[in-house]
């Protein structure tokens, strides 16, 4: 992380001096040095450019040369100029600079040798910077507005951090005409210095900024952006838009886990992992920043509903459900209390429906009732304004519980009209106020996304390995691959290497003929089951080279002539080495699982847990954790899948032996620590049971760059 006294210079500047600034219609240096005295920076402010005297009444000096004690410098100028303009800045120990200028990377091969040329001058003169290819920088509480926006934003708690200049700009719009204010903006542009992470950092300590929202397309220092974002999210909310998630591009897939899990995935596990909340469009951005700032945090997901009009209360239920959130039932002591005050053709379930002649007191009875209720984490109170229905006198009510209560209550008073005077009066008092149960539904998700990646969040497992594995042999197996530039294991070398690490695996033989097959077979004891071997074949059923249940030497004749033949007539060009032939697993109790690892280009590896066996791409039931994995992690892992659901008690299955589940996970999260350079990894299926586990099939493939380094 890069020391934050150049932010500090770039965010509260004492001198600016602005290069390529101008009087010139339309330019983007008339723009940005007009913002900069309408913004009323009270600092001094140095228009650099050879072809002026004045720009604006201010003495406008042809070089650098003619002004000291400069803070920042903000760069407008054509991109061939920059190199000369950093390098002067270095000479004049100005060691903080916003690079407006576009014409970098952006452009093609020659923009990026010039944008590599900056960054080795910066470098040189420990020059530290935001962009190029942005708009800018705003810090209202400062006085500064630093780019060529047409907005200049209004004072507030809120941070926004975009990649995208035009996304800023299209936010500051948006926000600016519902009158939202702004700590800071910041436009990252290319952000090959200064990025996500180091602006996040200096955020975390900002007292301006209560709730940070950023707009992320990529990011190119991970290591520093999840720095970043723990050391915010540890301190205020952070809420992120990621665009990208259906990329064009789609990567290599050599196994189900790259099959299941697309990079927008990882992201979404890295945001979550670092205590952040992602949200999928503008509206929503504000709408988490405003639950999360002015909110009591939610503490789980049980969300209690209470409603004038029952279809506003079924809206509200579905969409609460669509978003994975719990509706307790009220329990004895609730129902009580409810039963009292509402009439009795009230709903008795959640949602809370008191019907259309509710008054402003019963709103308040039932209100008061439901936060004190031990079985809920938060409320949602809606109003609809009917002709009995007393909108403002009912939010009067309602606002006495914003002090009281500690659990979040969320307002939706619908309509438009005759709720504008309830809505100022909420957020006078800071309770959140929605018009639709959708988004008021939407709102409580991201409090209790917040509360659960909190946890996540908190948790900061050592790098040291979780058991005392020994990784002679694996080391040996991964280096003899890498040596024959092998990226893909063998059958056996894969359980040979997933054995050395103490993982169950069942026994195989591999066959290379008929006769080898029943030999192996006899070997093993009947029935087993009989794969094709071949390095280039990875889903082995697709091609009809499976069969299971072999009980008799005929029958391992007809199955590996059977398997053979399908796979070359499906697979004409595949290596085959003959198949493998192992113990057929038969514990009724056993349940398929998949575990994977995945080595993603920005995150690293990751391991993914969920459904496993034939129809794993089918069910699409994967959970994502980045490593290193604690207990913790590992049960949470595993709770994120369908999965979970059948590892309990189970149609008559014995939970499975779940700590024995956590051991494994923690075992390969210990292996990808330790080789990062396995790029794929299935196990699938993993069978588990009230007893045992096993592993039965297995393939693993390593990166063969660098042979020498893990």
């Amino acid at each position: 992380m890069h020391n934050q006294t150049h932010l500090e210079k770039i965010f509260q500047p004492r001198s600016i001096a602005v290069f390529g600034a101008s009087e010139r219609e339309h330019s983007v240096g008339r723009k940005v040095f007009c913002n900069l005295l309408n913004s009323q920076f009270a600092g001094k402010l140095y228009p650099i450019n050879p072809k002026h005297k004045k720009v604006f009444g201010h003495t406008c000096y042809a070089s650098l040369n003619e002004v000291n004690d400069v803070d920042l410098a903000v760069i407008v100028t054509p991109a061939a100029t920059v190199p000369t303009i950093l390098r002067q800045c270095g000479e004049k120990n100005i060691h903080s600079a916003i690079i407006i200028s576009a014409g970098f990377s952006e452009t093609g091969e020659k923009g990026k040798e010039l944008e590599q040329n900056i960054l080795d001058i910066a470098k040189q003169y420990q020059i530290h910077f935001i962009g190029p290819n942005c708009l800018g920088v705003m810090r209202p509480s400062s006085h500064l507005n630093a780019t060529f926006d047409n907005n200049d934003a209004l004072p507030g708690d809120i941070a926004l951090v975009s990649q995208s200049g035009a996304i800023c700009a299209a936010i500051l719009d948006w926000a600016m005409e519902r009158e939202i204010g702004f700590s800071t903006i910041v436009s990252m542009g290319n952000s090959i210095d200064l990025d996500f992470g180091d602006v996040l950092e200096f955020l975390a300590h900002d007292k301006k900024t209560k709730s940070i929202l950023l707009y992320i397309e990529g990011v190119h220092y991970p290591e520093r952006f999840m720095q970043g974002l723990r050391a915010a999210s540890a301190k205020k909310a952070v809420i992120a838009l990621k665009a990208g998630r259906n990329t064009s591009g789609v990567r290599a897939v050599h196994s189900h886990t790259g099959a299941l899990v697309g990079d927008d995935d990882i992201f979404t596990a890295a945001l979550n992992r670092g205590g952040a909340v992602r949200v999928d469009s503008i509206e929503q951005l504000f709408t988490a920043a405003q639950v999360l700032s002015n909110s009591h945090r939610a503490s789980g997901n049980k969300l209690m509903i209470v409603t004038n009009g029952g279809g506003a209360g079924v809206m509200a239920a579905d969409h609460a459900t669509d978003l994975n959130l719990t509706l307790p039932e009220p329990n004895e002591k609730l129902l009580s209390t409810l039963n009292s005050i509402l009439p009795t053709a009230w709903s008795h379930q959640n949602p809370i429906d008191m019907l259309g002649d509710a008054t402003p007191e019963r709103y308040r009875q039932v209100v008061e009732a439901c936060l004190q209720d031990e079985d809920s984490d938060g409320l949602i109170s809606i109003l609809v304004p009917v002709a009995m229905s007393q909108p403002l006198h009912v939010a009067k009510e309602i606002c006495q519980f914003e002090q009281q209560s500690k659990k979040p209550l969320i307002a939706c008073w619908m309509g438009d009209k005759q709720s504008k005077s309830s809505r100022q009066l909420f957020a006078e008092h800071h309770i959140p106020c929605f018009s639709t149960p959708e988004v008021a539904v939407e709102a409580f998700s991201y409090l209790s996304r917040y509360f659960h990646n909190q946890k996540l969040l908190a948790q900061l497992p050592s790098k040291k390995m979780n058991s005392k594995n020994n990784f002679s042999l694996a080391k040996k197996i991964i280096a003899t691959a890498q040596n024959e530039k092998r990226d893909t294991l063998t059958m056996q070398e894969t359980k040979q290497l997933l054995a050395s690490i103490d993982l169950p695996i069942t026994k195989s033989i591999e066959a290379m003929t008929a006769d080898e097959a029943v030999s192996a077979a006899e070997q093993i004891g009947y029935p087993v089951a009989i794969k094709i071997l071949s390095p280039d074949i990875t889903h082995k059923q697709d091609v009809g080279g499976v069969k299971l249940n072999i009980a008799t030497p005929e029958a391992v004749r007809k199955a590996f002539d059977n398997i053979m033949s399908a796979a070359k007539s499906h697979a004409p060009t595949a290596k085959m080495l003959g198949v493998t032939v192992e113990h057929m697993q038969q514990n009724p109790n056993d349940r398929e699982l998949m575990i994977g690892v995945l080595r993603d280009p920005v995150f690293g590896s990751v391991i993914t847990f969920g459904m496993g066996g034939s129809l794993v791409e089918v069910i699409r039931d994967r959970a994502i954790g980045l490593p290193p994995l604690n207990d913790f992690l590992a049960r949470h892992l595993i709770a994120e899948t369908r999965a979970a659901k059948m590892l309990d008690e189970f149609r008559g299955k014995p939970p499975v032996k779940i700590n024995l589940l956590i051991d494994i996970l923690l075992r390969i999260s210990d292996l990808v620590i330790e080789f990062p350079k396995i790029k794929e990894m299935d196990i699938n299926p993993l069978l588990i049971n009230d007893k045992d586990a096993i592993v039965v099939d297995a393939r693993l493939m390593i990166d063969t760059k660098n042979a020498n380094s893990g």
